[in-house]
């Protein structure tokens, strides 16, 4: 008899625990192409990070990363990954939908969806974890994804659309706001034709 599955963690930690990175080791490449390399003390946050890749990736290009993820299996692979990329990341796990661990100077975010009750607070979130003039970048699945086969959920209302996006980040300023149709190769998990939405925008600097 299997246990029941009560919290995220339940769901997530059972897929995580293998020893193959189901959504791959190298990172999204839509991040590789916005996020430009650090300068000297800057930092990134990648919540919901998973196994990882996208943590790592933003340490290899000079960030000091902190990374959360509810689930422990994956945490322990991210933490295994880094120290194979011989870099450091701060990895944690925990709920990302509280207050942030504090203010960075990046924010990325790979096909992270929710039921719109916490997609509202994971948009607080995000803003909350930005420095004024931080840059949050943002790639997720939309609603054209539902009838694919390359991931992501099966609930329009946890998918992306781009008026969707720009209603939650209004208080930004958005550079970047695109659909697109193109491949994934991710791990076993986001393989083959997929449409998504490309989100880059930036804080304001106070006075």
């Amino acid at each position: 008899m299997t246990n029941p599955v009560t919290t995220p963690a339940d769901f997530w930690n059972p897929k995580f625990d293998t020893r193959e990175y189901i959504f791959g080791k190298t990172p999204n490449t839509f991040l590789t192409a916005v996020i430009p390399p650090a300068q000297s003390g800057q930092t990134a946050y990648a919540p919901a990070d998973g196994e990882g890749r996208n943590g790592v990736y933003l340490a290899q290009i000079g960030y000091d990363v902190t990374s959360v993820d509810i689930a422990e299996k994956a945490v322990e692979k991210a933490r295994l990954l880094a120290a194979d990329k011989g870099v450091e990341i701060n990895a944690n796990v925990g709920d990302i939908m509280g207050a942030p661990p504090a203010e960075f100077d990046v924010v990325i975010v790979s096909f992270m969806h929710f039921r719109p009750d916490d997609h509202k607070r994971f948009v607080d979130h995000l803003i909350a974890a930005l420095k004024p003039g931080g840059l949050l970048a943002i790639e997720g699945y939309s609603l054209d994804q539902l009838p694919l086969q390359s991931g992501g959920p099966k609930s329009e209302d946890m998918l992306y659309t781009r008026q969707k996006l720009a209603d939650d980040f209004q208080a930004l300023h958005i550079t970047l706001l695109q659909d697109t149709r193109r491949t994934l190769s991710e791990g076993n998990r986001h393989q083959g034709e997929a449409a998504t939405i490309q989100l880059v925008a930036r804080k304001a600097i106070t006075a």
